[in-house]
């Protein structure tokens, strides 16, 4: 690697008075293991913006010392830094307001402690909860992208998420999502010092066909809007720039119609070329996501085909959660766990491909633009991307 001053140097071309980045200049040159990814950030970025990195690490230091900095030096991390300051379009101050905040809820709401414990009851699959919970899990990752970082498919169509919270409760529903938040900037950052260059998120596939009796979508989607709200909330403040690109697949063309005409003209330009939305057939998405992927077969087949026999094979299967399932103290007893039998293949497509009704048609396009629009809002306004939940 260069030099340390060599990359620093880069500071003093930006139109800031070179003077009044000296004392962050020196503490950098002493960052240590921080050193490496200072010089990695520094090759992605301009000199305007790198400077202002530099000014929110100097505005942080401080933070070296907070509890929540205890586990991960979260403020001695420049790409985490700057995941921040580009979530509030290079403000400086509202940067600083919003990784402060971070660090407030992260040791108010104890999250390290909670997803290490969440984590190892997930591993061990003793309790009730941590074998239904991964039973009926529908967020999952698939191949690597074209920068090494896992691409999560969220199948949204098949999730029964408030089934979930009246049986488990909403903090572990909650938990459950920071740990695949957190999960996902572990795999960014150690995508990140392998290739040694910067990762600008995750890559997601957000499934919500109508799969008929597989999907009910519908009354899924109804019925998630309240709960996808309140911890959109969350993981908006606390784990910007996590998405990189969203493709929405199977959409009918109702909802097409209002995102191109209604609501992309009102996102801002980034935000519209992250989110991209795609029809009910695979070839609608098949040619975008191939740039992002070292190869299509690599998919699950129902990715990248509309034959009966693979969307019926589609997985993970999800389903309703039976009411009753956690048979008490919200599933934290201790049980065995019970092979799941799969489901009988029974030839169904998505609605809109070979049966008569369209996804164009009724409640379900109605609530698909009402979820897409919420996604799309949420995004423009908070300035930072989809959350894994949705």
């Amino acid at each position: 690697p260069r030099p340390a001053m060599s990359w620093l140097r880069c500071c003093y071309a930006c139109d800031e008075a070179p003077g009044s980045l000296d004392a962050t200049l020196t503490a950098l040159v002493s960052e240590g293991e921080e050193a490496s990814e200072w010089q990695i950030v520094q090759k992605s970025l301009d000199s305007a913006e790198f400077s202002k990195l530099l000014q929110l690490r100097s505005r942080l230091c401080d933070c070296d010392e907070h509890p929540a900095c205890e586990e991960q030096k979260l403020s001695r991390q420049p790409q985490t830094l700057l995941r921040f300051l580009r979530a509030r379009t290079g403000d400086l101050r509202k940067a600083e307001t919003m990784f402060r905040a971070t660090l407030d809820w992260r040791q108010s709401f104890g999250v390290d402690e909670k997803i290490s414990s969440w984590r190892k009851e997930l591993g061990q699959q003793r309790t009730q909860r941590s074998i239904q919970m991964r039973r009926f899990e529908t967020d999952v990752d698939l191949c690597q992208d074209r920068h090494g970082v896992p691409i999560r498919l969220i199948r949204t169509s098949v999730a029964d998420v408030p089934g979930l919270v009246r049986e488990f409760g909403k903090e572990i529903v909650l938990i459950d999502t920071l740990l695949r938040m957190e999960e996902a900037h572990q795999h960014i950052r150690r995508a990140m010092f392998e290739r040694e260059e910067l990762v600008f998120g995750q890559l997601q596939i957000i499934d919500l066909g109508d799969y008929g009796p597989h999907g009910n979508l519908a009354s899924r989607l109804w019925s998630s809007l309240k709960l996808a709200a309140e911890i959109s909330q969350i993981t908006d403040a606390n784990y910007p720039e996590t998405v990189r690109k969203a493709f929405i697949i199977r959409l009918g063309s109702c909802t097409s119609m209002t995102w191109r005409y209604c609501i992309q003209p009102l996102l801002p330009e980034r935000t519209q070329a992250k989110l991209i939305p795609c029809g009910p057939k695979a070839c609608s998405w098949q040619q975008q996501l191939a740039e992002e992927v070292p190869s299509l077969a690599a998919l699950p087949a129902f990715l990248r085909s509309d034959a009966p026999e693979a969307l019926t094979m589609a997985a993970p299967q999800g389903g309703m959660v039976p009411k009753g399932l956690a048979q008490g103290q919200q599933g934290c007893w201790e049980a065995r766990p019970k092979p799941r039998v799969p489901r009988a293949a029974s030839g169904l497509a998505p609605r809109g491909h070979t049966l008569h009704r369209s996804l164009s048609e009724g409640w379900c396009a109605k609530l698909q633009v009402i979820f897409f629009s919420a996604i799309a809002f949420a995004a423009g306004a908070l300035a930072v991307e989809p959350v894994s939940l949705l």
